[in-house]
């Protein structure tokens, strides 16, 4: 969760100020205070905004300030405007997705080989989208009984098959014709 805060927080500052070398984020031990700092060096004459202090402006806040001094100075986050904070969010939601992907791998890669019943939701080009619960699962004509007619709700006992990590999302391969189905129905 801290990463994906820190992330979110570089993605809008990466977007307001077109990087996030500088960028420092500090999160207290108990992560309940969440800083962002643009590190700046200071100059005499300043050549980009971003990265650079003018002496004389730092001479304002401290005597201690020096050429070459690097600082940290806090970014308020409500300076960020509406285009950063959408980056902000997008990239919230797409790291979401990915740990969504990754829990529902994790759940199912142990699951290869086994036996799931699911639900008959749709047809495509001949395969079948079945409902797992959590997930869903496709099973291509090829893995299907030539004898078998399925109608949309109708409970499928299958093979997992083949687990695979696809842009899209997680794809479930499920088998009603591989040889371990049919030794997993004779122990059933």
């Amino acid at each position: 969760i801290v990463k994906t805060i820190e992330d979110i927080l570089l993605a809008a500052y990466k977007r307001r100020f077109g990087t996030s070398e500088n960028a420092v984020i500090q999160i207290n031990d108990d992560a309940t205070e969440v800083t962002i700092y643009a590190q700046k060096r200071i100059v005499v004459v300043v050549d980009d905004p971003v990265t650079e202090i003018a002496l004389e402006d730092e001479l304002a806040h401290s005597d201690l300030a020096e050429i070459g001094d690097e600082l940290l100075i806090e970014i308020n986050p409500r300076d960020f405007d509406r285009v950063s904070i959408q980056s902000a969010k997008q990239r919230a939601r797409q790291t979401l997705r990915e740990i969504q992907k990754d829990t529902l791998y994790s759940e199912f890669e142990g699951k290869v080989g086994e036996m799931i019943i699911g639900y008959h939701q749709r047809e495509r080009n001949g395969a079948i989208f079945v409902d797992l619960g959590k997930a869903e699962g496709i099973m291509p004509r090829k893995y299907q009984s030539p004898r078998e007619v399925y109608r949309p709700n109708d409970r499928i006992r299958a093979l997992i098959y083949e687990l695979e990590k696809t842009p899209a999302g997680l794809q479930i391969v499920l088998s009603r014709t591989h040889t371990n189905f049919v030794k997993k129905i004779f122990e059933l």
